[in-house]
C-alpha cells in the first residue's frame, strides 16, 4: 500500500487524501467532553436532590413547606444554566478542556467564575438564604458522586475560607443536613 492509498481510506468525518484532520474537530471533540462532564453534572444534582429530599423529609422545614420545598425544586431543576451562556461557555470549557494551553491561559476563566456565582446562589460567595444553602449541599453531594468522595469531607476543608457570608447558623444548618443525609445512607 502506498501512501497515497493510506490518505485515500476515510475514517475520520472530515479526512480526505490531503487533510488528516481539521482542526476545527478539536473544539468539536472539546465541547462534548464539556457537554458530557455538564449532563453528568445535571444527572447527579438530580439524584442528590433526590436523597437528600428524602434524607431530610419530616426533620427539615424546605421539606415539608410546599413553597420552599417548590422554590428549590425550581432552582435545581434550572442548576448551573448559567453555564450554558456566552458569559461562561466557552471559558468553562477552554478552562476545563482546552485544546491546547493558549486556550487554557486565554480563558477568561475568573470573569466567567464570578458572572456564574452571581447568577447561582448556589455557592458560599452568594449564598442569601438557607435554600441557597440546601442547594449548595445538593452540588456538594453531586460532586461527591462524581468523584466518590465525601461531601461533609469537602465541606469541612473548605469551612475556614468561606468568610462572613456563611453564618454561624449556617453552619449549623449545612452540618444538619449532613447529618441527615449520613443518618439516612446509614439505614
Amino acid at each position: 500500500m502506498n501512501l497515497l492509498n493510506l490518505f485515500r481510506k476515510k475514517t475520520d468525518a472530515t479526512k480526505s487524501r490531503f487533510i488528516m484532520r481539521m482542526k476545527g474537530e478539536d473544539y468539536i471533540q472539546s465541547t462534548r467532553k464539556y457537554l458530557d462532564y455538564l449532563q453528568e453534572h445535571l444527572a447527579n444534582v438530580s439524584k442528590a436532590f433526590s436523597e437528600l429530599s428524602e434524607a431530610c423529609d419530616g426533620k427539615e422545614h424546605w421539606v415539608g413547606d410546599d413553597c420552599a420545598w417548590h422554590t428549590l425544586h425550581n432552582e435545581v431543576v434550572h442548576h448551573d444554566l448559567s453555564k450554558f451562556t456566552k458569559e461562561e461557555f466557552i471559558q468553562y470549557r477552554d478552562n476545563f478542556f482546552p485544546v491546547n494551553d493558549t486556550d487554557k491561559k486565554n480563558s477568561s476563566f475568573e470573569l466567567a467564575w464570578e458572572n456564574h456565582k452571581q447568577e447561582n446562589h448556589h455557592h458560599h460567595e452568594t449564598a442569601k438564604n438557607y435554600n441557597d444553602l440546601v442547594h449548595m449541599v445538593i452540588d456538594w453531594v453531586a460532586m461527591s458522586y462524581k468523584f466518590k468522595d465525601d461531601p461533609r469531607g469537602f465541606y469541612k476543608k473548605t469551612k475556614n475560607s468561606m468568610g462572613e457570608n456563611i453564618t454561624p447558623e449556617f453552619h449549623e444548618f449545612i452540618s444538619k443536613q449532613f447529618d441527615h443525609l449520613e443518618e439516612y445512607r446509614a439505614k
